[in-house]
């Protein structure tokens, strides 16, 4: 059976970029705020994305599904999926918002996964294809996370979960997925850890807490997340390329979910793959949540980081708490 492969990737940045310093200027704790500098030396954040509050998440994912719908205006779309930790509304699917944006008439679907949503959408759509249900199918995602940010903490315990959030930032991301041509995904596997759901939340707009304002507001355990991902991570990618047959110094790109600018160098010496080799884009953009993979795949692809023939590694981290990995021969 041949695999399902990537035929195109684009992106959406808002044009509003927003520095440290006015995030943490917004800041408001009893006794003061959050000292100057502060995300930087926690985070290694720098800059993020911000878009207008008159634009919605479907108009994010849409603008960067519309790239991949001009750059292939040959190939019929079958299958649209949104992918992406934030949405319009809970009801109907996001999707059906893009598609009638995007003009299209397929089948439209969402896929949630927290911050694994669009690996998620990649491993679903290979799916469907190599099946031989649909022979095109459109990812988008559209994530608008600069809208579940607590700038009032109650007290310095609760900072400490609501300060990973200022580093979320905007982006959107789109991918085609099909079949003959473009880069074969040669394996993919995800597991999860549903015990630790709780590390990371945003849990307003659910039966959970649907009518609490306080909850639709993102926090984190941080460390307690990096814990769970060091031990496991290790174990799972050695697990992945032994089942996939490849080597570590065989791979030329890794693009993997970031939550900190040190996030990609704590990988590199857990799992004894090379630094250079990975695709860093924090300090520029943020956290941004499942459009993070496909922006820093973009990145790789422009700056020419990632070329044919190369082998590349998809790492997802998500809160829930689930890793994926997705090798794929460029």
């Amino acid at each position: 059976m041949s695999k399902a492969t990537i035929k195109s990737v684009a992106t959406y940045l808002p044009e509003n970029v927003v520095h440290n310093l006015e995030i943490e200027g917004k800041v408001k704790l009893e006794g003061g705020g959050i000292g100057e500098g502060i995300l930087e030396k926690l985070f290694g954040s720098q800059t993020r994305r911000v878009a207008s509050d008159e634009v919605q998440v479907s108009d994010i994912a849409s603008e960067a599904g519309r790239k991949i719908i001009q750059a292939n205006r040959d190939t019929n779309i079958d299958l649209l999926i949104f992918a992406a930790a934030s949405s319009d509304l809970i009801e109907p699917a996001t999707a059906n918002i893009i598609q009638t944006k995007l003009g299209l008439k397929c089948p439209v679907m969402d896929i949630k996964n927290a911050c694994n949503s669009f690996v998620t959408a990649i491993q679903a759509a290979s799916a469907f294809i190599e099946s031989g249900m649909y022979r095109n199918v459109l990812i988008v995602c559209g994530e608008k996370l600069s809208e579940v940010i607590n700038y009032s903490p109650r007290d310095s315990e609760h900072l400490k979960r609501c300060i990973p959030g200022y580093t979320l930032g905007d982006a959107g991301a789109a991918m085609l997925i099909g079949k003959n041509g473009g880069s074969e995904i040669v394996y993919q596997k995800f597991r999860s850890w549903g015990e630790h759901w709780q590390l990371c939340t945003v849990e307003g707009g659910g039966s959970l807490a649907y009518r609490d304002y306080d909850k639709y507001y993102f926090q984190s355990d941080s460390r307690a997340l990096y814990k769970i991902f060091e031990s496991e991570g290790p174990k799972f990618v050695n697990e992945c390329l032994t089942e996939a047959g490849w080597r570590r110094e065989d791979i030329n790109c890794v693009v993997c979910h970031q939550i900190s600018s040190a996030t990609t160098s704590q990988i590199s010496k857990n799992m004894g793959i090379e630094e250079s080799r990975f695709v860093n884009t924090f300090s520029k953009y943020g956290n941004t949540a499942a459009a993070t993979i496909p922006l820093a795949l973009h990145e790789a692809i422009v700056e020419g980081k990632l070329r044919k023939g190369d082998k590349l590694m998809l790492m997802g981290l998500a809160a829930g708490v689930s890793l994926s990995v997705q090798l794929v021969e460029w």
